[in-house]
């Protein structure tokens, strides 16, 4: 519950600070892994510099924790039954370059972009175990799961004509180098921003 309430303090406090300084800015919303709140500033409409704060549905990424239980040692003894992720906090930098993508009877402008960044991950886990000398004995455990690594992206950008909004979708290889070094990801997601300054 503290990591919501952080994250809706943070994401205001973007809106904020941007809405005032705008120049070839954006600011809006993402869905998909993760869902948040996502900020752009466009430098010579050729690159950009993306930040991103959100977090992601509890039942997503299953596997990874799955995995992750039987890799912990302190685990070594006990098998696993079931796990519930409380909470999760996702931080995102990026450096994107973009390339316009010339298209008839098309108002807007449609570009491509694609770069890389860095990743952290933080999530709040709860597993559920017994012990594998005494199936009856059941117990659990609590753990904050910290993960950080590179991340490449590669996605599509339409802007409209007439409104100062922005549209995306984007496909990203998240390569893990802490706390399970060189465990890969795939992420994506969808989104609408407004631009405080027509590009």
């Amino acid at each position: 519950m503290k990591s919501k309430h952080i994250l809706i303090g943070l994401s205001f406090l973007m809106v904020l600070t941007f809405s005032t300084t705008a120049q070839q800015q954006s600011v809006g919303l993402r869905l998909g892994d993760p869902v948040g709140i996502t900020y752009k500033k466009y430098y010579n409409r050729s690159h950009a510099v993306e930040l991103g704060i959100g977090t992601a549905p509890a039942h997503w990424s299953s596997n990874y924790y799955l995995n992750s239980f039987n890799e912990y040692a302190r685990y070594n003894n006990y098998r696993y039954r079931n796990h519930t992720v409380q909470s999760t906090l996702y931080l995102q930098g990026r450096y994107v370059w973009h390339y316009r993508i010339p298209a008839e009877n098309l108002d807007g402008t449609l570009e491509w972009y694609g770069g890389a960044g860095a990743l952290f991950k933080a999530a709040k886990v709860q597993y559920r175990f017994q012990n594998r000398e005494a199936p009856f004995a059941a117990g659990t455990d609590v753990i904050t799961d910290f993960d950080l690594g590179a991340e490449g992206i590669a996605g599509l950008e339409y802007t409209f004509p007439d409104v100062p909004i922005t549209i995306f979708g984007e496909a990203s290889l998240f390569l893990e180098l802490a706390d399970r070094p060189f465990t890969m990801r795939g992420l994506g997601g969808l989104g609408v921003r407004y631009n405080f300054r027509r590009r």
